[in-house]
């Protein structure tokens, strides 16, 4: 019998990581009911990059108010990592909601938001709660900078693939 089972969905801008995971998400709900799926959305929702989950399910969502899109919006590196770690906190403090009130199904859209100031082990200590565990992340070249960040979070989603079961790339 299966545990559990964790899948990370990967690509670059625009390879429909986040219509996929809305389409699980609904799938899911049909079938395992919607009070046992927690979904985490970090996407920044801004011009067009890092749509945020469209699902016709009432599942239980956290979408931290405030996220930035650090690369898009900062001027300079030092912007752009003051953004990160804005984001890193508010993506903490939704990875903590969950872990005091865990569901088996944990959903997670733009997973890489997180990687840009945050560490990885909160995100496998809530994978490691749920049953079933999707987030999908950027993993592409189209987004990138001089400050490390893009470094940063390309190492860090190359972590979660170790963690993970499965690797979906788009």
């Amino acid at each position: 019998m299966l545990k559990s089972f964790k899948l990370l969905i990967v690509g670059d801008v625009g390879r429909g990581k986040t219509t996929l995971t809305s389409r699980l998400v609904d799938a899911l709900a049909g079938v395992c009911g919607r009070e046992s799926i927690t979904i985490l959305d970090f996407a920044p929702d801004f011009m067009g990059i890092g749509g945020r989950i469209a699902t016709s399910s009432s599942v239980r969502i956290i979408r931290p108010e405030g996220i930035k899109a650090p690369r898009l919006m900062g001027r300079d590196c030092n912007t752009i990592w003051d953004l990160a770690r804005l984001n890193r906190e508010l993506t903490e403090r939704a990875f903590r909601e969950y872990l005091g009130s865990p569901t088996p199904i944990l959903v997670i859209n733009d997973l890489s938001i997180h990687f840009h100031a945050g560490e990885l082990n909160i995100v496998v200590e809530a994978a490691r709660m749920a049953r079933l565990f999707i987030a999908n992340s950027y993993y592409g070249t189209t987004l990138s900078d001089n400050c490390g960040l893009s470094e940063r979070e390309r190492r860090l989603v190359e972590e979660m693939m170790k963690e993970v079961d499965y690797v979906w790339r788009l």
